[in-house]
């Protein structure tokens, strides 16, 4: 089950949204994430968060459209985008399209990295899908990089060391390496086809494919 969720941070092309929003079997708004769906002419089924970006009057706007909307306190533990992810999982969604993810306050766009992989841990296989192209985490395990020729991925270690990392189908090949916190080594690789993987025995890997086409 795919979710797409819409996060606050700043909008991308009304295009990518509504296609993004288009093959989604859910659709979930962080607070004022809400925004940038309705105006891609989205309503979102489920709006999560303390809805102090939303406001009022779109709230009972978005709830008068048939969204649900799962209130929580303004004083709380835990991001919007965050709670959003969790919401997500617990209806069941198994994999995610995170929206409208870059941007905003420089914080929330640190804070996007680490949502990614609270998203990966929980079993919510999750991707940022942008404009510019993609990003995801990857602990203990693999994915599938697929674009064009001479994307650019680039990969860092994000929880502390990473270690079996192995990357296939790359102009840089690595095999069982050992990335820690500060090397740049994965910085700016290329693919040289239209598929590659990305592996991690222990540890997690940011990853940050960067395309002209999402």
């Amino acid at each position: 089950m795919l979710a797409a969720i819409f996060l606050n941070g700043s909008p991308d092309s009304l295009d990518l949204l509504r296609r993004a929003a288009g093959r989604a079997d859910l659709v979930v708004a962080a607070d004022g994430g809400a925004r940038y769906a309705l105006e891609a002419g989205v309503v979102p089924d489920l709006v999560v968060g303390d809805l102090d970006s939303l406001g009022e009057d779109l709230a009972r706007e978005v709830e008068g459209r048939g969204a649900s909307l799962e209130r929580h306190p303004v004083k709380k533990d835990k991001m919007d985008g965050h709670l959003a992810v969790l919401a997500a999982r617990e209806r069941g969604a198994t994999a995610a399209d995170l929206l409208c993810a870059m941007g905003g306050r420089p914080g929330a766009l640190f804070a996007v990295s680490h949502i990614l992989l609270v998203a990966e841990r929980i079993g919510l296989r999750s991707t940022v899908v942008a404009d510019w192209g993609r990003m995801f985490v990857i602990e203990g395990g693999s994915r599938k990089v697929e674009g064009a020729w001479q994307d650019s991925v680039s990969i860092f270690p994000l929880s502390g060391p990473a270690a079996g990392v192995t990357l296939e189908g790359m102009e840089y090949p690595l095999e069982n390496a050992i990335l820690e916190p500060g090397d740049t080594l994965g910085f700016h690789n290329e693919l040289i086809g239209n598929e590659a993987r990305v592996s991690v025995g222990k540890g997690a890997l940011l990853v940050v494919q960067e395309t002209e086409s999402p």
